[in-house]
């Protein structure tokens, strides 16, 4: 079922708005963690913020790799999955994108998690690498 989504690209992520989401534990039995990609200088990086009926869906940081985009994190409630939230995320990663003028989105996911896999093989990504880590790539159109 899809639903309709609103993105907001925001200026930084405040934990506190992610409080009612249920994004899921890996294997591990932790989430994961934030990182340095929300203390990137903000012209090196995108934020966004998916809502659907103004309640926080998910979330997407991203920053400029060269001549792509890497795709830090992309989290979505577990409520909200299978509704387009991901899809309206990697929409906006695109955007940002074709903005700065970059050629590709990149990510890696764990191994240990096929539904990642599953989403970015669905939404065109292809695997480059395998190791403990699976390194996925989007070549982007002009």
């Amino acid at each position: 079922m899809e639903v309709r989504v609103e993105i907001e690209r925001i200026a930084s992520l405040d934990p506190a708005l992610l409080a009612g989401c249920d994004f899921g534990l890996g294997t591990s039995g932790r989430a994961y963690p934030f990182d340095n990609a929300f203390a990137v200088p903000r012209a090196a990086r995108m934020l966004a913020l998916a809502r659907v009926d103004g309640q926080v869906a998910g979330y997407i940081a991203c920053t400029r790799d060269g001549d792509s985009v890497e795709v830090r994190r992309i989290e979505i409630d577990r409520a909200r999955r299978g509704q387009g939230v991901g899809q309206c995320l990697l929409g906006e990663a695109r955007a940002w994108a074709g903005e700065q003028g970059l050629s590709a989105l990149r990510l890696e996911t764990l191994a240990d998690n096929p539904e990642a896999g599953r989403f970015f093989a669905r939404h065109g990504f292809v695997r480059t690498q395998a190791t403990d880590a699976l390194h996925w790539h989007l070549p982007l159109q002009p």
